[in-house]
């Protein structure tokens, strides 16, 4: 029994913390573009009335949200205008998850989350609690979900495995890590309004004085550098920041992840709701012989059930004993393989060019020595081939393995009885080639998750395809009572995606 009560107040301040946290991008981009004459000070207030108004909404709702566990169900009644109840049963509990947050951590206390089988339940959230209190509940609703704590602290410590990421590896994995691309967009972005800030003639005069005989030429190559090296540094402390002490704990039913230096986030994986498993070689990455795994789950991760990292950096030898010890189901023997014929490297050619031609013609137009924008070309060309090159589609006894690349390579296992559809797309142009598009969707967040290999053989698109048909059904028999639920449960969501 846990008698009706409202969370602790610092709830209200961690509300207001997470809608900025969610909008931090527009917010700094609103500084940056408003920072210069009168709207300097009108962005200010706008900002400052902003944060003020979502702090009193904050606290409005710490009053308003009440929450309860009674014979085994969680009570919820929260809303400001609208008085919403949720109610949650054990049996249809399948994850809690414990987390602390910046500001939680301020105050010594902790989020929980409720996750049930088929949703990602966004609204069973917790934000403010004592540790005490979130373990009393969390014991309380795994009487019939999961087992309890006591009977997870009994079992022997040798029947847990642990891996963690060493300081070398997360300094790596920071290093080069595919946030970079993100960073450089959000830096460029405040680049370009430096503007309202400096004028050109101060930026000039700054440049020569510290090189004296500099030109336009070494300014622009200057404030290249400059982005690039400030986008770079922004992606390695973020990255540090979100996979610091990253822990993976092997358990009987689940996975157990946990990372982060300010906010410490623990996510529950069980593993009956995986759906696929992706090897990602991001480009900075693949030259020294590193990638990352990532997981694809109905109903758990990082954002709605969306894509989870499993590990963030693995030396290539050990990304297969890794995937043996960890999940053993996706440990796949290739019996057969197919890579794109070469009538298809045409395509790939071409569809670089289509791509980088429009954006040279921008550059060389509208910026001094433009035309230096040409020698894009051959990059994107070599990335063409090499996407052509990494393109395939292979199998095993009950997987299917699909291999592809756009910046990074990413190699996609995928078990029979968890695709929720397969589809064959063809154009004109790939008719005439007798080529085609290879897709195959699982569950993943409300959207599901899609997989697809380009120009493929139009013959061994459709084999592949009647392989995956024919043996769904028998090998869904096979699954767990899980593994037939979560079928039953996403079956809208399949029929959507069909």
């Amino acid at each position: 029994m846990f008698e009706l009560q409202r969370q602790h107040p610092a709830a209200a301040l961690a509300n207001a913390f997470d809608i900025i946290r969610a909008n931090f991008v527009t917010i700094l981009i609103l500084i940056f573009v408003g920072s210069g004459g009168r709207e300097a000070n009108f962005t200010l207030y706008w900002i400052i009335g902003t944060f003020l108004f979502l702090l009193i909404w904050g606290v409005i709702s710490w009053y308003r949200f009440e929450f309860s566990v009674e014979e085994g169900e969680l009570r919820i009644e929260q809303g400001v205008l609208v008085r919403k109840k949720l109610y949650l049963t054990s049996d249809r509990i399948q994850v809690i998850d414990i987390s602390a947050g910046v500001v939680q951590r301020l105050f010594g206390l902790v989020a929980v989350e409720v996750k049930t089988a088929g949703s990602s339940s966004k609204e069973a959230k917790i934000s403010a609690i004592s540790r005490g209190k979130a373990e009393k509940l969390k014991a309380l609703l795994r009487k019939k979900a999961e087992r309890s704590d006591d009977a997870q602290k009994a079992d022997p410590i040798d029947h847990r495995k642990v891996y963690a990421l060493d300081t070398k590896d997360l300094l790596i994995a920071a290093s080069t890590s595919g946030r970079f691309g993100v960073a450089l967009s959000v830096v460029g972005v405040a680049f370009s309004q430096v503007e309202q800030l400096i004028s050109e003639e101060q930026m000039i005069y700054f440049v020569e004085s510290i090189i004296p005989r500099s030109t336009n030429a070494s300014m622009i190559a200057m404030s290249i550098f400059a982005v690039i090296a400030i986008a770079w540094l922004f992606s390695f402390a973020s990255t540090i920041i979100k996979y610091y002490d990253f822990v993976v704990e092997v358990r009987e039913n689940e996975l157990l992840i946990s990372r982060g230096l300010f906010e410490r986030t623990q996510l529950t994986i069980p593993f009956n709701r995986i759906q696929a498993v992706q090897i990602k070689e991001e480009l900075l990455r693949q030259p020294l012989g590193y990638a990352s795994l990532v997981l694809e789950s109905a109903g758990y991760g990082e954002s709605e059930g969306n894509s989870t990292t499993l590990f963030p950096l693995l030396a290539r030898p050990q990304i297969y004993s890794f995937i043996n010890e960890v999940i053993p189901d996706y440990q796949t023997e290739i019996s057969e393989k197919s890579n794109v014929p070469l009538r298809g490297l045409r395509r790939y050619l071409f569809r670089m060019l289509w791509i980088s031609v429009p954006v040279i013609l921008i550059v060389w137009s509208s910026i001094p020595y433009g035309v230096y924008s040409w020698f894009l070309l051959v990059p994107a060309l070599l990335l063409g081939y090499q996407q052509y090159r990494d393109a395939g589609i292979a199998r095993g006894k009950d997987t299917v393995v699909l291999t592809f690349r756009l910046l990074s390579k990413t190699t996609a296992m995928v078990k029979k009885y968890r695709m929720q559809s397969c589809q064959i797309q063809q154009n004109p142009f790939q008719k005439r080639l007798e080529l085609s598009n290879f897709t195959v969707h699982v569950a993943s967040g409300n959207q599901g998750r899609a997989f697809t290999v380009r120009d493929i053989d139009i013959a061994k698109a459709m084999d592949y395809r009647r392989w995956l048909s024919n043996g769904r059904e028998s090998e869904s028999n096979t699954a767990n009572e899980g593994d037939r639920e979560l079928l039953s449960e996403d079956s809208d969501n399949r029929d959507a995606i069909q």
